[in-house]
């Protein structure tokens, strides 16, 4: 009778797997695109227009801020009106100091567009920012504390066409767009080029995100070989990984993000988390159909997720398929969905192991995984082609993973 009881719960066990696996392969992805904002006036730039306030009679106005006064003039133009769209003709803009992005706000990129991360000011007055762009409204920018959660600036989208690029120039510590606090925001179309040390795109608190048919390219080593063209972050002050005081660093993490259709390449690590807030989960994070080539680390690093969907995506030569070294290194996950994927010449597709944060951040606890049987069935559906290890490391216990007692074979 026991006999027969074990082998009915093990035949339910099987069952709820395999509704489970039907439901996750099935299932529609539950990230909607963003919404249209509110309609405004369209103010079409060049790079010989001039600024539609007094700035151009500043002494601070020269050959090296005159397109950051311009572009700053008419966003602070389109923050009064409530909204509207700035577009940019073909041409070289150099931006010394950082453009605040208003809500209801649209930047066009019209083919032939390059912004370049300008790394003088010209004068004793001020020094050149380490931002391009921050999507906080300019009458806020020097308040402290002023955004929670996800109530800050919304609807903002900056879209390319053609070929519209944001080269950092290599400017050290420099990022071409911060987010923090933010909803509905969309990033389209754009190529960015040459980072050392920041990051293309730094995404803190906010809800709602998409970027889309984007190339991110090219850096040079940053001094902790970690730094991501993407990176999913808290504004928290124990981790010192965002700086603006206009956010209230209440820790708050990202929620609904989907990153899909684009390129990485000659890269650190192409998106992921590198420092954890306790108990502060990104939530719904989509990485679908991207190809990533030729990063120096683990190419997504994943920590502190919750429900994770990685599909379709191709990942190529990890760090010259250095020995341990990850396509996906996941730490404080829960359930992911990874599968379709394909990964080329990496030492190891996948692992999972706990994490805990050193220097900035230690006090926090370790970040442990909770996956479940039908998850781990759906990361079996992974191609690996010229690996080390045909297979997933999964560390249950923090200092196990040196052990590697769990091995999940890949399909074949």
């Amino acid at each position: 009778m026991a006999a027969m009881l074990q082998r009915e719960n093990v035949l339910k066990h099987r069952c709820l797997i395999i509704v489970v696996l039907i439901i996750c392969m099935l299932a529609p992805n539950i990230y909607t695109e963003v919404p249209v904002q509110a309609k405004g006036k369209t103010y079409k730039i060049t790079t010989s227009t001039k600024p539609c306030d007094t700035s151009e009679k500043y002494t601070t106005y020269n050959k090296y801020t005159k397109h950051y006064y311009v572009l700053l003039s008419y966003l602070k133009r389109l923050e009064e009106e409530g909204g509207g769209t700035l577009e940019l003709a073909k041409g070289i803009y150099t931006i010394s100091n950082t453009l605040y992005v208003p809500s209801n706000v649209t930047i066009k990129l019209k083919d032939g567009v390059k912004i370049v991360k300008g790394k003088k000011s010209g004068t004793s007055k001020f020094t050149a920012s380490k931002s391009i762009f921050q999507f906080c409204a300019y009458s806020k920018s020097s308040k402290k504390g002023i955004y929670k959660k996800y109530n800050g600036e919304s609807y903002i989208s900056i879209i390319g066409e053609g070929t519209a690029i944001i080269d950092m120039d290599y400017d050290e510590d420099a990022v071409g767009i911060m987010m923090c606090h933010n909803r509905s925001i969309k990033i389209t179309g754009i190529t960015f080029q040459n980072m050392h040390s920041g990051h293309f795109i730094e995404m803190d608190a906010s809800k709602t995100v998409t970027v889309k048919n984007c190339t991110f390219k090219n850096h040079k080593d940053s001094y902790n070989n970690n730094k991501e063209a993407i990176n999913l972050d808290t504004p928290d002050k124990n981790t010192n990984g965002f700086h603006a005081d206009w956010s209230s660093y209440d820790k708050t993490a990202n929620e609904d993000v989907l990153i899909s259709d684009c390129t990485f390449k000659n890269l650190e690590r192409s998106i992921g988390t590198h420092k954890y807030s306790q108990n502060k989960l990104h939530t719904n994070i989509q990485i679908l159909n991207n190809t990533i080539t030729n990063c120096d680390q683990d190419a997504i690093r994943v920590m502190n997720w919750k429900e994770p969907i990685i599909k379709g995506n191709t990942i190529t030569n990890v760090a010259n398929k250095k020995a341990g070294l990850r396509a996906i290194l996941m730490s404080g996950v829960t359930n992911p969905q990874i599968s379709g994927n394909v990964f080329k010449t990496v030492s190891r597709p996948i692992q999972i192991m706990p994490w805990q944060n050193t220097g900035d951040g230690d006090e926090y606890d370790i970040i442990y995984n909770a996956i479940s049987d039908a998850c781990i069935e759906i990361m079996k559906n992974n191609t690996l082609i010229d690996g080390d290890e045909y297979f997933i490391r999964y560390s249950k216990d923090y200092d196990e993973f040196k052990k590697n007692k769990d091995k999940i074979p890949l399909k074949q």
